[in-house]
């Protein structure tokens, strides 16, 4: 491939790989078993596909800007708001499909078949999709560059670096739980302690100790996805769920930790206080599915939902990826929501809603996802008019329907 038998794109691919690997002192190239990407800029991808007929591994697409969507209309947004960015990745998302990447358009292409086990190695875009990799299916990969998603996709390689290596996944961070019931956390629980986790952890791997095994694979999700916003966590040992941890000892690889966390209801509550900030109890938008809904969990809110009607003048978004959706169209599920005034989308983040380019000006969100209320309030998505942030609401999924419901935020 270094020699440019495969062809010139292979070629550069490579050759980036090699350069990126010897920055962080890798020793040698191992194989890749999948691959996410976020686009790359159309005039990058020209040079590293020339002579490239498909890509050498499992690959898929990322999340995308609700500006790119078919829900422009239906979500509000200005129609004429996408820009030369947007206009490139969508020429760029043409150029994957060509070379056989599945357009999920997912923050959570694991439910859509690009489902990775225990010592599987990946290179892909989102920091969720990374942890949640690392953490419950114990495969191994970083918080990659963009353009080595790709030249991994195309090479089917990548360099052995990070949390690839064995010695670079023992836990360094242990937190135990202190008078908190654990059996009966919702997901803005869980949520809330991820972030404070982050926070605490920042890029250190990290250790929970106390969990149930039988913790449903959604409220796992709401745990680890804010882990690298709050802080830059990309593996968390699980004791009793990683496929690496049976025990405390195994994840510290007979090692004292470098911190030890206590958590508490206290944590929790001061958690959870970091995703609000509003004046008003009143509620324009309700917005779900960071990472993407889960057929499970938009089952349970059509459920919610049946036989009611979403609050005159708020507006209920839910984000998921297409076979989700068309799965949960199937069972009924998709027209119980829009009969209740919801709308589902798919191939976007709301994590990145670009309320900016709404319309009628939005205000007033809330969110079941603490990843979402971190960017709406410090990640720069909730800037409205005058470099004001819009007020953020952050509770329970039945909390967020009852809001959408009354359009009044009752809190925590």
């Amino acid at each position: 491939m270094l020699g440019g038998e495969h062809g010139p794109g292979v070629q550069k691919a490579l050759s980036f790989l090699v350069e990126y690997g010897e920055a962080f002192d890798a020793q040698r190239l191992v194989r890749v078993d999948s691959a996410h990407i976020l686009p790359d800029p159309v005039h990058m991808l020209h040079e590293l596909t020339e002579g490239v007929a498909c890509v050498r591994t499992m690959a898929t697409i990322h999340s995308l800007s609700p500006l790119t969507s078919r829900w422009v209309g239906d979500l509000g947004l200005q129609e004429n708001a996408a820009g030369p960015v947007i206009e490139d990745t969508m020429k760029a998302v043409e150029i994957y499909k060509g070379l056989g990447c599945f357009m999920t358009l997912s923050c959570a292409p694991y439910v859509m078949g690009n489902a990775l086990k225990k010592g599987n190695i990946f290179s892909w875009a989102g920091s969720s999709g990374i942890i949640i990799n690392n953490s419950l299916f114990g495969a191994r990969g970083n918080r990659d560059s963009g353009i080595a998603m790709t030249c991994s996709a195309i090479t089917g390689r990548t360099p052995e670096l990070g949390r690839i290596r064995s010695e670079e996944r023992y836990a360094d961070v242990v937190v135990r739980f202190q008078k908190v019931d654990v059996e009966n956390l919702s997901e803005a629980d869980m949520g809330a302690i991820g972030y404070h986790i982050g926070a605490m952890a920042q890029t250190r791997n990290v250790v929970i100790d106390g969990l149930p095994s039988t913790t449903p694979f959604e409220k796992l999700k709401y745990l680890l996805s804010p882990m690298p916003v709050s802080g830059a966590v990309s593996l968390c040992h699980l004791t009793g769920i990683t496929p690496e941890a049976p025990s405390l000892e195994a994840t510290l690889g007979n090692r004292k930790p470098e911190m030890e966390i206590t958590l508490s209801p206290f944590e929790m509550r001061e958690a959870a206080g970091k995703l609000c900030n509003y004046t008003s109890s009143d509620v324009e938008v309700v917005a779900m599915g960071c990472p993407h809904l889960t057929m499970r969990e938009i089952r349970d809110i059509a459920f919610m939902l049946e036989g009611k009607r979403v609050a005159s003048g708020v507006r209920l978004i839910l984000a998921t990826n297409e076979g989700v959706r068309n799965l949960c169209h199937r069972m009924g599920y998709v027209d119980i929501i829009e009969k209740a005034g919801g709308l589902i989308i798919t191939d976007s983040c709301i994590a990145v809603f670009p309320f900016a380019n709404m319309k009628e000006s939005v205000e007033r969100v809330a969110t079941n996802s603490s990843r979402c209320a971190h960017y709406l309030l410090r990640g720069g998505a909730g800037e409205v008019a005058g470099g004001k942030v819009m007020d953020t609401y952050y509770g329970s999924t039945r909390q967020c329907i009852d809001t959408a419901l009354t359009g009044k935020w009752e809190g925590m």
